[in-house]
């Protein structure tokens, strides 16, 4: 067997096993509910038992809200979970949200986002204070298309948060308004027309002028979403990445 086939067989079994284990943690998923500047929001939450307290990550959806592709994200978040991490995903969306950005003309759907984002990021950041005062020790972000836009946007203000891995999103704000980001993996196709893939290297390259550490992987004819082995390796490194940045080695001494 050659090793190009060895590495794909062993990327699909890895998505059966992550797939077997998502149908189980999904059946019942904890609801949770979290104070904001904005209201009371919820997540959805995948959680490791036991009381000690342990990195988690917030998953933020795309423009099309939680329920659309919400499969992906509870596979997502379940994979965090069997290793290790508290996953949430969080419904930032208020229902006036979900009424403006299903309006067809993209244009105004631009405009949006534009207005709606400091309120979003400071929503994040208010789930992220919530988060370390009562179960978790760190926190990372994983954002999938506009909530890769929206986990840099509050990666940005919030140094609290460790860790970014955003899924086929860009830089969310004009030149010179970030001045800061945690360590980021980038993944995205480069047959993606939604968002084009210069749009993801620009934020690697903005992270990498900060000083930070920043990574794309590029996904040769994916389009704006993976499917089958592309899949499969996207998650692998999205959990390899968090468990690298999320929980660091421990020093020798």
């Amino acid at each position: 067997m050659t090793t190009r086939l060895l590495r794909f067989v062993l990327l699909i079994l890895f998505g059966t096993m992550l797939a077997s284990h998502a149908i189980r943690a999904e059946t019942d998923p904890d609801r949770v509910m979290f104070s904001t500047a904005e209201g009371p929001v919820t997540a959805q939450r995948f959680a490791v038992p036991g009381p000690t307290k342990r990195p988690a990550v917030i998953i933020l959806h795309g423009r099309q809200g939680p329920d659309r592709f919400a499969a992906s994200y509870q596979h997502a978040a379940a994979a965090l979970a069997a290793s290790g991490f508290d996953a949430y995903l969080l419904r930032y969306y208020s229902d006036s949200d979900a009424a403006q950005t299903a309006n067809p003309s993209a244009p105004e759907r631009q405009a949006v986002f534009d207005r709606r984002l400091p309120a979003w990021s400071r929503l994040v950041s208010d789930v992220v204070g919530d988060l370390l005062a009562q179960s978790s020790d760190r926190i990372g972000v994983l954002g999938f298309s506009q909530g890769g836009f929206l986990a840099a946007a509050a990666a940005s203000q919030d140094p609290r948060i460790a860790a970014i891995v955003v899924y086929y999103g860009g830089n969310p704000l004009p030149a010179g308004q970030i001045t800061r980001l945690p360590p980021l993996l980038e993944l995205h196709g480069d047959a993606d027309r939604v968002v084009p893939l210069l749009r993801g290297q620009a934020l690697v390259d903005l992270a990498q002028r900060l000083g930070q550490s920043a990574t794309m992987v590029v996904y040769p004819g994916a389009g704006h979403g993976f499917a089958g082995a592309d899949a499969a390796d996207a998650r692998q490194r999205m959990l390899a990445f968090f468990q690298e940045q999320l929980r660091p080695a421990t020093p020798r001494p």
